[in-house]
């Protein structure tokens, strides 16, 4: 996958939003047809984030705000661990039992590689969740299941905690956006930052250290 994709999506997702912001028609006629089918339309959320992950070349980035906009930003960053996490669960039994074979025509195997050299000897609960923070969720999952002594319990457990606060605050900057909570935004996407940032130099400290 192009490295330059996930910006690409990124900035999407901002015009997105923006877009929703000053033109909410869509979210009151997504509101009104989903009325009613709270947990239909739960479960479709959940299925389409766990799609996203499996087959990588989807995104779900523009459908947080929209999701944050319909179901509240709470229940949306709940819905979003979920899915992550069981699109992730999903990847990783796919990789770990039909290994690289299966693997070869869909994801760059060179990245997937780097990601295992770059994983300790005893594979740790914080460096998967460092991971989580600063890496798509797709390629992350595929290249663990190929870590053969990392544990499936220890593998869901660090992807839940690592995928949460992107999760929160994804949905939260949505919401921003529609109550027009500047600072609230503001103040998410600092600390989101700060987030991103952090984990990717403990990161950088780690590989230096091997």
């Amino acid at each position: 996958m192009n490295r330059y994709t996930h910006y690409i999506w990124g900035v999407l997702f901002i015009g997105l939003s923006v877009v929703l912001f000053v033109w909410d028609v869509p979210i009151e006629y997504l509101r009104g047809m989903l009325s009613g089918m709270n947990t239909v339309s739960y479960i479709l959320y959940v299925l389409i984030l766990t799609t996203a992950v499996v087959f990588m070349p989807l995104t779900v980035m523009p459908l947080i705000p929209v999701a944050s906009g319909i179901f509240g930003p709470l229940v949306t960053s709940i819905l979003s661990i979920v899915g992550w996490t069981l699109g992730g669960a999903i990847a990783f039994l796919v990789s770990r039992h039909l290994g690289r074979p299966l693997l070869e025509d869909r994801i760059d195997l060179s990245a997937v590689d780097t990601l295992i050299e770059k994983m300790p000897q005893r594979s740790h609960f914080w460096f998967i969740v460092l991971l989580r923070v600063t890496l798509p969720v797709d390629l992350v999952s595929y290249a663990l299941g190929l870590v053969k002594n990392l544990s499936f319990a220890s593998y869901i457990a660090a992807t839940a905690v690592g995928v949460s606060w992107f999760s929160f605050a994804f949905a939260y900057l949505g919401d921003a956006f529609f109550t027009g909570d500047t600072i609230v935004f503001l103040e998410l996407a600092l600390a989101s930052s700060m987030v991103f940032g952090t984990a990717w130099y403990l990161l950088r400290v780690h590989k230096g250290d091997k």
